[in-house]
């Protein structure tokens, strides 16, 4: 879930700043800066991708066991 949020943020995040600020300061006739918004948007997309894909994986030396039921309960994968 927190995967989601951090992806939406990234690339949502740039453009409701710009509208929130316009709305703060009413500039209400200024061109949007779709450029701008777009690249940045981008950028902080590849950041995000980048930071869930080192800080989020698992070592490929692991040992996978699948999701089992045990006792009536259904315990998760685990990788140990």
């Amino acid at each position: 879930m927190i995967k989601k949020i951090i992806l939406l943020l990234a690339i949502v995040g740039p453009f409701g700043l710009y509208f929130l600020y316009s709305w703060l300061l009413k500039l209400e006739k200024k061109k949007i800066p779709i450029v701008k918004l777009t690249i940045a948007s981008v950028i902080l997309l590849v950041i995000a991708l980048g930071f869930l894909r080192f800080y989020s994986g698992f070592d490929p030396n692991t040992e996978y066991s699948p999701a089992k039921y045990e006792d009536g309960e259904l315990k998760p994968a685990e990788n140990k």
